[in-house]
């Protein structure tokens, strides 16, 4: 990818900040940060935080301070705000019915810091997440250390299966960490089985966009050729879809294999430091939809949104190394609880088999588009109409069809599009 071709873009809701990230607020904020209640800011800027398309559940804004602390100058310190948005529309009004600030807070308050907690005692140095400066409810917002300012970047396009892996490991780490931590509930009264997914079935009309794709995705199918049973298939999900695609985020029964899924474990959901195309390290964020339930959700996600061609087909591969890495982490943990076999892994991954038809065919195509190009009101306020128009041009993006064609068949294969 390149820079510099056209002017940068935003989410339009995140041009102008709440009226309440104003100068006195983030004086209250880093004054308590810094301990200092004589602590004063000599200069504050606000800017947008995201491009388009980055994510959805929230707005972000940093705030670029400038202050002084008990006789040293700050200069240019960057912090991320993240806040609910204001301007009415399906986004205010989804994210209204879900409780994903209050699970995010949870996790930066208790869950993440008991983790690094129990990290530290086994000589475990890695940071998972970024700092949590400040929270509070009311107004709700998170503010957090800008971590870019350490060398972390974003990354927009898919990794090679090498440093797929780097990534795999550092996931089966924190499974490993929430499941051992569940099996220790007197040590640390976090109870993971309240997390429970966010979504409710009354959201679904809300989520239209990310769902409503079958009835025009077969009808393209049916022209290639060879895939004509497969379209009619997909033209058949849109009655029960839903249902089926809401039970892979049940928790498995006791005695079954659960852990704390992220539960949007995208590339855009997080920053990395590289040294040329060697990943060194990682960085997790957006913690607001984790929920207790199997860990094939969070590594299904990592073969369409995070690694490459090459790590689908080496996705046995992939669950070996991902199941390594998960049993010697809780070894080194001291877990008594035995962690699933890697068959149990493997027959996990084809129960959430609805999972990889919705990435494929729903979700996948929004990562090949270009949202610097698009007016994301339509995306978030749909008409019939730009429905159908934005989901023709998805479904002839060459990187779709590409997918599509490659992953098409193994599913119909295995069962998953009956």
């Amino acid at each position: 990818m390149t820079e510099n071709q056209e002017p940068m873009q935003y989410n339009k809701d995140e041009v102008t900040p709440p009226s309440f990230l104003n100068h006195d607020f983030f004086v209250m904020v880093l004054s308590k940060a810094e301990n200092d209640k004589d602590l004063t800011i000599t200069e504050l800027e606000m800017k947008p935080g995201t491009k388009p398309g980055d994510h959805f559940a929230s707005i972000m804004f940093k705030a670029i301070v400038s202050y002084k602390t008990r006789g040293t100058e700050v200069l240019g310190r960057s912090l991320v705000v993240k806040t609910v948005p204001i301007e009415e529309g399906l986004k205010k009004d989804f994210l209204t019915e879900m409780p994903i600030f209050t699970r995010e807070t949870d996790m930066y308050t208790k869950v993440l810091p008991e983790m690094k907690r129990i990290m530290e005692s086994i000589g475990d140095d890695e940071e998972l997440a970024p700092r949590l400066i400040y929270h509070s409810s009311d107004p709700v917002v998170l503010i957090f250390e800008d971590i870019s300012k350490f060398g972390y970047e974003m990354q927009y396009d898919f990794y090679n299966f090498e440093n797929t892996m780097k990534i795999v490991k550092k996931l089966a780490k924190y499974h490993a960490l929430s499941f051992f931590m569940n099996d220790n509930k007197y040590g640390n009264k976090i109870d993971f089985t309240e997390y429970k997914h966010v979504m409710k079935d009354e959201m679904i009309e809300q989520m239209k966009v990310f769902f409503d794709g079958f009835r025009y995705l077969k009808d393209d199918i049916k022209t290639w050729p060879g895939y004509e049973e497969i379209g009619e298939k997909i033209g058949a999900l849109e009655k029960t879809f839903t249902k089926n695609l809401f039970k892979v985020y049940e928790p498995n029964p006791e005695p079954g294999f659960n852990v704390l899924c992220h539960g949007d474990f995208h590339i855009r959901n997080m920053m990395f430091i590289k040294n040329k195309d060697d990943l060194e390290k990682t960085m997790f964020l957006d913690f607001q939809i984790c929920f207790w339930g199997s860990p094939a959700v969070d590594l299904i996600y990592i073969l369409y949104s995070i690694g490459d061609t090459d790590t689908r087909k080496r996705r046995g591969e992939m669950l070996r190394i991902y199941h390594e890495a998960l049993t010697e982490y809780l070894n080194r943990l001291g877990c008594l609880k035995k962690p699933p076999s890697l068959l149990q892994l493997n027959i996990e991954m084809l129960q959430r088999g609805p999972m990889e038809v919705f990435w494929s065919t729903c979700i996948f195509p929004f990562f090949c588009m270009d949202f610097s190009k698009v007016d994301m009101e339509t995306v978030f306020t749909p008409s019939e109409d730009n429905m159908l128009e934005m989901r023709k041009a998805m479904y002839k993006n060459q990187r779709t069809v590409n997918l599509l064609k490659e992953v098409l068949p193994d599913l119909l294969y295995k069962g998953i599009l009956d």
